[in-house]
């Protein structure tokens, strides 16, 4: 009897200390993505953004240069948000992504269209916030 209560005593002390590994492990996890949040948000807005202009302006030739431009922010962004999601060559997706919406940005700043602007804002506002991940 008593080997058995000593048994069930172990068992519980192994239980507790797994329990207590697992909350850490998902502390850290939450921190991680806490950490990349605005990032992420930034990133998303910008894609949306960019597929926006993309389909009003797709058609014109002149917008030829904006068009691509977007395309490679789109790419650039869905790039960066996989890595920080993943916590993978972040420092490098994140300043590729800077670089695409700052290049995005000035195109669509060169169009009076509202759609344009608004673009030009949002990748502002993600090249800050992946320039600050690296």
């Amino acid at each position: 009897m008593k080997k058995l209560i000593l048994l069930f005593t172990v068992i519980g002390f192994v239980a507790t200390a797994a329990i207590s590994n697992i909350n850490k492990t998902e502390t850290t996890i939450e921190v991680k993505s806490d950490k990349y949040k605005a990032c992420i948000d930034a990133c998303n807005k910008c894609i949306s953004c960019c597929k926006e202009v993309e389909k009003k302006c797709g058609k014109d030739p002149k917008m030829a240069e904006m068009e691509k431009a977007c395309k490679e922010c789109i790419a650039a962004c869905e790039k960066a948000v996989k890595a920080m999601k993943e916590n993978k060559n972040v420092k490098e997706e994140c300043g590729e992504c800077a670089k695409a919406c700052a290049k995005c940005a000035t195109e669509c700043d060169k169009s009076d269209m509202a759609d344009c602007k608004k673009c030009a804002t949002e990748c502002r506002n993600c090249e800050k916030l992946c320039s600050e991940m690296q």
